[in-house]
């Protein structure tokens, strides 16, 4: 904007100043773009709402409240969803009582705003529940979003919208069919079993997977009301575990694990699946099926190490033994353990191993641990070693991931000695180590335990150092 200089030094002044307030109202008014500088401007009509978490905790800590109460016309996410006026409930009943959506929808932001940061909005609920059938996709999502929250604290208000759930179940959106079935399973109350077993049975032959996901989630929710429904439900799992979705896998086992961990006989058809399905299942789906599989497989495939176990224990029964225990029956025990066939490692067996392998570079510790876990119960000996790598990478995590790693490490030195020896320098002690980790790596109980930290291996590194350090003395004098 080009600026003439024809006014003299009177306009240049009141051009100053005009300039210097409209600058100050910009600043205030455009306080989010700075708290963000590197985002372009947003249309606030579809700014989310965690975009304004910055704004809404200053505003928590004390911060100024200029903004006002908010007026319905007032746009639903420019500063008034997260502002410290919506203490004030009767606005907000007001505007989900209101014919418009708009002004329902920025109320139902307002509530969820609050549930975010921890506020209670349960007297809100008799205003909120009667838009369940609102036909604005928006509003009836959040809606189900907090009666997830509350419904099974405002059991009886929730019973009264149970056809409306039902419908809910019926919707042509796949998040409100999903939504509904978790709001129903919510709603802990004997009376609508029938009804929930009858929807996690619709929900579990959806079309979309996340409602057959949701469906997996409701299961044990379901029992935890009604165990007599456990035959049923049961019928629900195995249909479920059919299913060749990554989505639903996590799930559906994590229903299994929870209701019937006992039938082992749903799991063999869905074996191999299970684990060619592995890699690409989230995370803490991940973490819920190798456990299962870890299970499994140590009641369904033979030991690779017992033949070297029943070794192992043959000399320290010599040892121990009496002197008139007879010399034939040791020299026949012996001849037959050399004429045992060598152990064949099962084709399902090696399918596992070779399916969880790639998971111990998982950014996820608990993924890690839980395929560390399968190794040392189900992998040779020889091929244990791997996952000593991997844990020792953990141990440069959080100080809570470290602590879990050192108790499992000195565990599983019990039995593999020496498996940990090549990394013994990451187990040293560090003067930032908290307190509890520089206690679990020289407390007796696990220096006595935990051959990674073993005296001698100890006293021949340190003695090395010292040698050298001592060479270096004598050679430059």
């Amino acid at each position: 904007m080009m600026v003439t200089s024809s006014g003299g030094s009177g306009s240049r002044r009141s051009l100053l100043q005009s300039s210097s307030s409209s600058s100050c109202w910009f600043a205030g008014t455009c306080s989010f773009q700075k708290l963000s500088p590197g985002f372009p401007a947003l249309n606030p009509l579809h700014l989310p709402l965690a975009m304004s978490a910055g704004q809404a905790y200053g505003e928590d800590k004390g911060g100024s409240s200029s903004l006002g109460e908010p007026e319905y016309g007032h746009d639903p996410a420019s500063g008034g969803i997260f502002s410290s006026d919506y203490k004030r409930h009767d606005d907000l009943k007001e505007m989900l009582d209101s014919n418009k959506d708009s002004l329902k929808l920025e109320a139902m932001k307002r509530i969820v705003a609050m549930i975010a940061r921890g506020k209670n909005a349960s007297d809100l609920f008799p205003a909120v529940v009667k838009n369940v059938a609102c036909k604005n996709i928006e509003v009836k999502k959040l809606v189900y979003v907090y009666l997830v929250r509350y419904a099974e604290e405002q059991q009886d208000l929730a019973l009264l919208s149970i056809s409306t759930f039902q419908r809910g179940l019926k919707d042509p959106n796949q998040l409100i069919r999903a939504s509904a079935l978790r709001v129903l399973s919510s709603i802990r109350v004997p009376i609508i079993v029938p009804i929930m077993m009858l929807a996690i049975k619709e929900a579990a032959s959806d079309m979309s997977p996340y409602v057959r996901k949701t469906a997996a989630h409701a299961i044990p929710k379901l029992y935890s009301l009604d165990s007599d429904q456990k035959d049923q439900l049961i019928e629900v799992i195995e249909k479920l575990l059919a299913d060749k979705t990554t989505l639903v896998a996590g799930s559906v086992v994590m229903a299994f694990e929870e209701v019937c961990p006992e039938r082992i006989d749903l799991i063999h058809k869905n074996y191999r699946k299970l684990c060619n399905l592995l890699v690409d299942v989230e995370e803490w789906g991940q973490v819920v099926i190798i456990n299962m599989l870890t299970r499994y497989a140590r009641t369904q495939f033979l030991s690779p190490n017992q033949n070297e176990s029943l070794l192992e224990e043959n000399p320290e029964k010599a040892f121990y033994g009496s002197d008139d225990e007879e010399p034939k029956e040791a020299e026949a025990e012996t001849v037959a353990l050399a004429r045992r066939k060598p152990y064949a490692m099962d084709p399902d067996h090696r399918l596992l191993l070779r399916n969880t392998k790639p998971l111990l570079q998982s950014r996820n510790a608990a993924v890690v641990m839980a395929v560390a876990q399968l190794y040392f119960h189900l992998a040779p000996k020889a091929e244990v070693g791997v996952i000593a790598k991997a844990l020792v990478r953990l141990l440069r995590s959080h100080s809570e991931v470290q602590y879990v790693v050192l108790q499992n490490v000195a565990t599983m030195s019990i039995k593999r000695r020496g498996m940990f020896e090549p990394y013994l320098k990451s187990f040293y002690i560090r003067s930032t180590d908290p307190t509890q980790i520089k206690i679990l790596k020289v407390s007796d109980a696990h220096m006595g335990t935990c051959p990674v930290i073993t005296i001698i291996t100890t006293v021949v590194s340190v003695r090395r150092l010292l040698c050298a350090k001592l060479c270096c003395t004598k050679h430059w004098g």
